[in-house]
């Protein structure tokens, strides 16, 4: 779902403004989830003990949004992306080890590093395409988005991931309005219209990737669940050659391959420590 949201990009364009977008785009997704949260009854108070883990994963989440927006249009994208990435996952490693007691094994190092290998291969780094703001920016996007996923754990035994989702649409909208609107972003109901239908697509995505990692985040470490979300880099290559006709060259074979084994190398591991236990 989130290796969809650079077709979903691209199929909009440049003609409504990333934050607009995002807003109005989480407007949509917090109107048609309320029927279906208040038919369920999933829509609770915040109990007391909870309100420091929700606060600390909807402050993370408002910084999901602007931060790359600014990235993207101060440097390349590639670059961005692997300061995006690469952040991201450092920030999920942290939040494991440090907030939620897990262990940092010798398989869960190597995995990193095959990661950031595989990442740098794809994305061809360069040390001169960037200003230390618009970097920081992706840093931040990165740490963010790690950091929002890593504190569902601690939210995901008690609330719906559907409910957690919806709050965190519902903080896009009350963070990313203003600061649209203050941006001078056009705001249009004819730029709407006229991209409906891939708003409705790029919405779905969002709501169902999130879904999705925070249900699996029930059972699966943080640190393990950052090096998975790479395969997103993947899926969104494939996206690129299949609808858009982008080059598939050697280095992004390779690159995906090292991230796809990094992916699946602690699971691999753990599969036959438990095989081993077992005989």
């Amino acid at each position: 779902m989130f290796g969809s949201y650079g077709v979903w990009s691209k199929l909009i364009g440049a003609s409504i403004g990333p934050l607009f977008q995002a807003w109005v785009r989480a407007l949509l997704l917090v109107i048609v989830l309320i029927p279906i949260l208040l038919w369920k009854k999933e829509i609770i108070p915040i109990e007391k003990k909870d309100w420091k883990w929700m606060g600390l994963f909807l402050i993370f989440t408002s910084f999901t949004n602007a931060p790359i927006f600014y990235a993207f249009t101060h440097m390349d994208i590639g670059t961005a992306s692997l300061l995006f990435f690469v952040s991201q996952v450092l920030t999920m490693y942290v939040v494991g080890i440090f907030f939620l007691g897990e262990k940092l094994t010798k398989i869960k190092i190597i995995s990193f590093f095959l990661a950031l290998l595989g990442m740098y291969i794809v994305y061809s780094f360069s040390l001169i395409a960037f200003t230390f703001l618009a970097a920081g920016m992706a840093v931040l996007n990165g740490i963010a988005s790690g950091g929002e996923v890593s504190f569902s754990k601690k939210l995901s035994g008690n609330y719906s991931p559907l409910y957690l989702v919806w709050l965190t649409w519902v903080t896009t909208v009350v963070t990313n309005a203003p600061v649209s609107y203050l941006l001078g972003e056009t705001w249009s109901a004819d730029i709407i219209t006229n991209t409906g239908i891939y708003l409705v697509g790029f919405a779905l995505a969002g709501v169902i990737g999130f879904t999705a990692i925070i249900e699996g985040l029930k059972t699966v470490e943080a640190s393990i669940a950052g090096v998975l979300g790479l395969v997103e880099i993947v899926f969104a290559i494939g996206f690129g050659i299949l609808l858009f006709s982008e080059e598939l060259s050697m280095k992004v074979i390779i690159g995906g391959a090292l991230i796809m084994v990094a992916a699946a190398l602690p699971h691999v591991v753990e599969m036959g420590w438990k095989k081993k236990n077992l005989v």
